[in-house]
Protein backbone atom coordinates (compact mmCIF):
# COMPACT_ATOMS: atom_id res chain seq x y z
CA UNK A 1 0.00 0.00 0.00
CA UNK A 2 1.25 3.66 -1.18
CA UNK A 3 2.43 5.50 2.22
CA UNK A 4 0.35 9.06 1.86
CA UNK A 5 2.65 11.17 4.35
CA UNK A 6 1.52 14.16 5.43
CA UNK A 7 3.32 16.76 8.08
CA UNK A 8 1.04 16.98 11.17
CA UNK A 9 1.53 18.71 14.53
CA UNK A 10 2.04 15.74 16.90
CA UNK A 11 -1.10 16.82 18.99
CA UNK A 12 -3.00 15.81 15.55
CA UNK A 13 -1.47 12.50 15.18
CA UNK A 14 -2.09 11.55 18.78
CA UNK A 15 -6.28 12.54 18.64
CA UNK A 16 -6.28 10.41 15.67
CA UNK A 17 -5.05 7.65 17.48
CA UNK A 18 -7.34 8.02 20.70
CA UNK A 19 -10.41 8.39 18.37
CA UNK A 20 -11.62 8.14 14.68
CA UNK A 21 -13.30 11.66 15.44
CA UNK A 22 -10.26 14.13 15.60
CA UNK A 23 -12.56 16.70 17.39
CA UNK A 24 -13.42 14.02 20.00
CA UNK A 25 -9.77 12.85 20.05
CA UNK A 26 -8.55 16.58 20.72
CA UNK A 27 -10.78 17.11 23.83
CA UNK A 28 -9.55 13.37 25.32
CA UNK A 29 -6.33 14.71 24.60
CA UNK A 30 -7.05 18.08 26.82
CA UNK A 31 -8.77 15.84 29.51
CA UNK A 32 -5.95 13.58 29.46
CA UNK A 33 -2.90 16.04 29.67
CA UNK A 34 -5.22 18.33 32.77
CA UNK A 35 -5.52 15.21 34.66
CA UNK A 36 -1.75 14.02 34.28
CA UNK A 37 -0.82 17.78 35.33
CA UNK A 38 -2.83 17.84 38.05
CA UNK A 39 -1.13 14.51 39.51
CA UNK A 40 2.22 16.37 39.98
CA UNK A 41 0.90 20.08 40.22
CA UNK A 42 1.67 19.89 44.21
CA UNK A 43 5.53 18.58 42.79
CA UNK A 44 5.33 21.00 41.13
CA UNK A 45 4.49 24.63 42.38
CA UNK A 46 7.21 22.80 45.57
CA UNK A 47 10.22 22.62 42.56
CA UNK A 48 9.36 26.24 41.26
CA UNK A 49 9.42 27.70 44.67
CA UNK A 50 12.35 25.94 45.84
CA UNK A 51 13.94 27.70 42.12
CA UNK A 52 13.18 31.01 42.45
CA UNK A 53 14.27 30.76 45.94
CA UNK A 54 17.43 29.82 45.38
CA UNK A 55 18.28 31.18 42.28
CA UNK A 56 17.26 35.18 43.85
CA UNK A 57 19.72 33.88 46.69
CA UNK A 58 21.92 33.13 44.44
CA UNK A 59 22.01 35.52 42.73
CA UNK A 60 21.92 38.25 45.86
CA UNK A 61 24.84 36.63 48.15
CA UNK A 62 26.54 36.28 44.24
CA UNK A 63 26.15 40.60 43.63
CA UNK A 64 26.81 41.74 46.89
CA UNK A 65 30.26 39.11 47.49
CA UNK A 66 31.40 40.70 43.82
CA UNK A 67 30.50 44.04 45.27
CA UNK A 68 32.27 43.63 48.58
CA UNK A 69 35.25 41.85 46.85
CA UNK A 70 35.43 45.30 44.96
CA UNK A 71 35.31 47.32 48.30
CA UNK A 72 37.88 45.31 50.03
CA UNK A 73 35.07 44.64 52.67
CA UNK A 74 34.98 41.89 55.00
CA UNK A 75 32.83 39.02 54.75
CA UNK A 76 33.07 38.84 50.69
CA UNK A 77 34.69 35.55 50.57
CA UNK A 78 32.13 34.05 52.86
CA UNK A 79 29.05 35.82 50.84
CA UNK A 80 30.73 34.43 47.61
CA UNK A 81 30.80 30.59 49.07
CA UNK A 82 27.21 30.91 50.15
CA UNK A 83 26.14 32.38 46.62
CA UNK A 84 27.85 29.29 44.94
CA UNK A 85 25.91 26.90 47.32
CA UNK A 86 22.64 28.54 46.31
CA UNK A 87 23.70 28.15 42.63
CA UNK A 88 24.31 24.64 42.92
CA UNK A 89 21.05 24.18 45.15
CA UNK A 90 19.33 25.66 41.81
CA UNK A 91 20.87 23.42 39.90
CA UNK A 92 19.85 20.28 42.08
CA UNK A 93 16.23 21.37 41.94
CA UNK A 94 16.26 21.51 37.80
CA UNK A 95 18.48 17.89 38.35
CA UNK A 96 15.71 16.79 40.75
CA UNK A 97 12.67 17.82 38.77
CA UNK A 98 14.60 15.86 35.44
CA UNK A 99 15.39 12.71 37.85
CA UNK A 100 11.37 12.49 38.50
CA UNK A 101 10.73 12.61 34.42
CA UNK A 102 13.28 10.41 33.75
CA UNK A 103 13.88 8.04 36.30
CA UNK A 104 17.70 10.16 36.13
CA UNK A 105 19.93 12.62 35.78
CA UNK A 106 20.41 10.27 32.20
CA UNK A 107 17.24 9.73 30.08
CA UNK A 108 17.73 5.80 29.51
CA UNK A 109 14.48 3.80 29.70
CA UNK A 110 10.85 5.09 29.35
CA UNK A 111 9.08 5.94 32.29
CA UNK A 112 5.65 4.31 33.13
CA UNK A 113 3.53 7.61 32.42
CA UNK A 114 1.84 9.94 35.34
CA UNK A 115 -2.21 9.23 33.94
CA UNK A 116 -5.13 9.52 36.40
CA UNK A 117 -6.43 6.23 34.38
CA UNK A 118 -3.87 4.26 32.75
CA UNK A 119 -5.75 1.72 31.90
CA UNK A 120 -8.40 3.60 29.89
CA UNK A 121 -8.43 2.90 26.22
CA UNK A 122 -7.53 6.49 25.06
CA UNK A 123 -4.35 6.68 27.11
CA UNK A 124 -3.26 3.20 25.98
CA UNK A 125 -4.08 4.05 22.82
CA UNK A 126 -1.72 7.23 23.14
CA UNK A 127 0.99 5.08 24.71
CA UNK A 128 1.25 3.19 21.64
CA UNK A 129 2.37 6.22 19.65
CA UNK A 130 4.53 6.97 22.16
CA UNK A 131 5.95 3.67 22.01
CA UNK A 132 6.85 4.17 17.96
CA UNK A 133 8.11 7.70 18.79
CA UNK A 134 10.49 5.46 21.67
CA UNK A 135 12.49 3.66 19.03
CA UNK A 136 15.82 5.21 17.80
CA UNK A 137 14.78 5.25 13.98
CA UNK A 138 13.25 7.56 11.06
CA UNK A 139 10.52 7.99 12.90
CA UNK A 140 11.17 11.50 14.31
CA UNK A 141 9.38 14.21 15.87
CA UNK A 142 10.72 17.50 14.88
CA UNK A 143 9.78 21.55 15.96
CA UNK A 144 10.25 24.36 13.83
CA UNK A 145 12.85 27.14 14.33
CA UNK A 146 11.77 30.44 13.49
CA UNK A 147 13.45 30.37 10.33
CA UNK A 148 11.09 27.53 9.80
CA UNK A 149 13.99 25.48 9.54
CA UNK A 150 13.12 21.66 11.13
CA UNK A 151 15.16 20.67 14.40
CA UNK A 152 14.19 16.74 14.82
CA UNK A 153 14.49 15.87 19.08
CA UNK A 154 15.79 12.78 20.31
CA UNK A 155 13.41 9.99 20.65
CA UNK A 156 14.45 10.35 24.37
CA UNK A 157 12.28 13.42 24.74
CA UNK A 158 9.33 10.58 24.84
CA UNK A 159 10.70 8.49 27.94
CA UNK A 160 9.59 10.76 30.60
CA UNK A 161 6.66 10.47 32.84
CA UNK A 162 4.91 13.75 31.45
CA UNK A 163 5.08 12.66 27.89
CA UNK A 164 1.39 12.82 27.64
CA UNK A 165 2.29 17.03 27.96
CA UNK A 166 4.09 17.07 24.28
CA UNK A 167 -0.15 16.64 22.95
CA UNK A 168 -1.07 18.98 25.27
CA UNK A 169 -2.87 22.33 23.68
CA UNK A 170 -1.51 24.38 26.95
CA UNK A 171 1.86 25.88 26.52
CA UNK A 172 1.62 26.01 30.59
CA UNK A 173 1.22 22.27 30.70
CA UNK A 174 4.07 21.65 28.08
CA UNK A 175 6.42 24.01 30.51
CA UNK A 176 6.43 21.38 32.55
CA UNK A 177 8.64 19.36 30.51
CA UNK A 178 12.33 19.58 30.97
CA UNK A 179 14.45 17.34 28.17
CA UNK A 180 16.54 14.61 28.73
CA UNK A 181 19.59 17.10 27.81
CA UNK A 182 18.92 20.70 28.77
CA UNK A 183 16.84 22.44 30.33
CA UNK A 184 12.86 23.40 29.85
CA UNK A 185 11.08 22.03 26.88
CA UNK A 186 8.21 22.86 25.55
CA UNK A 187 8.19 23.31 21.50
CA UNK A 188 4.96 22.12 19.80
CA UNK A 189 6.16 19.06 17.55
CA UNK A 190 5.48 18.01 14.65
CA UNK A 191 5.03 14.55 12.35
CA UNK A 192 6.06 13.79 9.21
CA UNK A 193 3.89 10.21 8.80
CA UNK A 194 1.60 8.45 6.90
CA UNK A 195 -1.17 8.40 10.30
CA UNK A 196 -2.75 5.78 9.14
CA UNK A 197 -0.13 3.36 8.45
CA UNK A 198 1.27 3.81 11.61
CA UNK A 199 -2.12 2.99 13.74
CA UNK A 200 -1.89 -0.03 11.87
CA UNK A 201 1.30 -0.78 13.41
CA UNK A 202 1.38 0.54 16.25
CA UNK A 203 -1.99 -1.69 16.75
CA UNK A 204 -3.98 0.56 18.23
CA UNK A 205 -7.77 0.70 18.13
CA UNK A 206 -9.14 4.58 18.19
CA UNK A 207 -12.20 4.84 19.53
CA UNK A 208 -15.07 5.29 17.24
CA UNK A 209 -17.85 7.07 19.59
CA UNK A 210 -16.75 10.22 17.67
CA UNK A 211 -17.33 13.59 19.37
CA UNK A 212 -19.95 14.33 22.29
CA UNK A 213 -22.75 15.21 21.56
CA UNK A 214 -22.99 19.22 22.98
CA UNK A 215 -26.81 18.90 23.49
CA UNK A 216 -28.56 16.48 25.47
CA UNK A 217 -31.84 16.93 23.60
CA UNK A 218 -33.61 13.20 23.71
CA UNK A 219 -33.35 13.07 27.72
CA UNK A 220 -34.37 16.80 27.97
CA UNK A 221 -38.06 15.86 25.64
CA UNK A 222 -38.03 12.47 27.85
CA UNK A 223 -38.02 14.31 30.73
CA UNK A 224 -40.48 17.26 30.21
CA UNK A 225 -42.92 15.16 27.86
CA UNK A 226 -43.97 13.74 31.75
CA UNK A 227 -43.46 16.88 33.55
CA UNK A 228 -46.27 18.41 35.18
CA UNK A 229 -46.89 21.65 33.91
CA UNK A 230 -46.43 20.33 30.49
CA UNK A 231 -49.37 17.67 30.96
CA UNK A 232 -51.42 20.56 32.20
CA UNK A 233 -50.83 22.54 29.46
CA UNK A 234 -53.83 23.47 26.86
CA UNK A 235 -52.46 22.67 23.44
CA UNK A 236 -54.31 24.99 21.75
CA UNK A 237 -52.41 28.12 22.55
CA UNK A 238 -49.39 26.56 20.81
CA UNK A 239 -47.74 29.80 20.95
CA UNK A 240 -47.21 30.69 24.64
CA UNK A 241 -47.16 26.70 25.31
CA UNK A 242 -43.60 26.98 23.27
CA UNK A 243 -42.27 29.70 25.32
CA UNK A 244 -42.76 27.92 28.40
CA UNK A 245 -41.85 24.43 27.09
CA UNK A 246 -38.43 26.59 26.09
CA UNK A 247 -37.93 27.77 29.64
CA UNK A 248 -38.95 24.45 31.03
CA UNK A 249 -35.98 22.93 28.84
CA UNK A 250 -33.58 25.97 30.31
CA UNK A 251 -34.50 24.75 33.32
CA UNK A 252 -33.51 21.24 32.54
CA UNK A 253 -30.28 22.07 31.53
CA UNK A 254 -29.32 23.93 34.07
CA UNK A 255 -30.33 22.19 36.61
CA UNK A 256 -27.61 19.44 35.30
CA UNK A 257 -24.73 21.87 34.93
CA UNK A 258 -24.99 21.72 30.80
CA UNK A 259 -24.48 24.30 28.11
CA UNK A 260 -28.15 25.65 27.97
CA UNK A 261 -29.03 26.00 24.01
CA UNK A 262 -30.66 29.05 22.27
CA UNK A 263 -34.13 29.59 22.34
CA UNK A 264 -33.62 29.44 18.24
CA UNK A 265 -32.23 26.13 18.84
CA UNK A 266 -35.17 24.84 21.43
CA UNK A 267 -37.75 25.86 19.93
CA UNK A 268 -38.43 22.48 17.62
CA UNK A 269 -37.41 20.68 20.07
CA UNK A 270 -40.12 22.34 21.93
CA UNK A 271 -43.06 22.19 19.07
CA UNK A 272 -42.36 18.17 19.42
CA UNK A 273 -43.52 17.84 22.91
CA UNK A 274 -46.31 19.70 21.94
CA UNK A 275 -46.75 17.60 19.01
CA UNK A 276 -46.27 14.26 21.27
CA UNK A 277 -48.50 15.53 23.98
CA UNK A 278 -51.71 16.63 21.33
CA UNK A 279 -51.19 13.14 19.94
CA UNK A 280 -51.30 10.98 23.17
CA UNK A 281 -54.25 13.31 23.97
CA UNK A 282 -56.26 12.22 20.84
CA UNK A 283 -55.16 8.52 21.06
Amino acid sequence: MEERKEVLPLRIVAARFVDNDEQAGLAELDRIAADSSRLVQNRYLALWLALVATAISATLMLILGTVWTINGAPGADTMLIIGLACFILTMAVVASWRAFQYGGIKASAPQDAAYANPEESAARNLERLFALLQRESTLRAFYLKKSGVRRYVDHRYFFGKLRAAHVAREGAIRSALVGPVGFWFGRELFLEADVDKLIADAKAHPSRKGAPKQYDHTNAIIALIEHPQVRALDTSKKRGNQREIIELMEDWYRGRRLKVPSQTQLAPYANQILETIAKNRSS
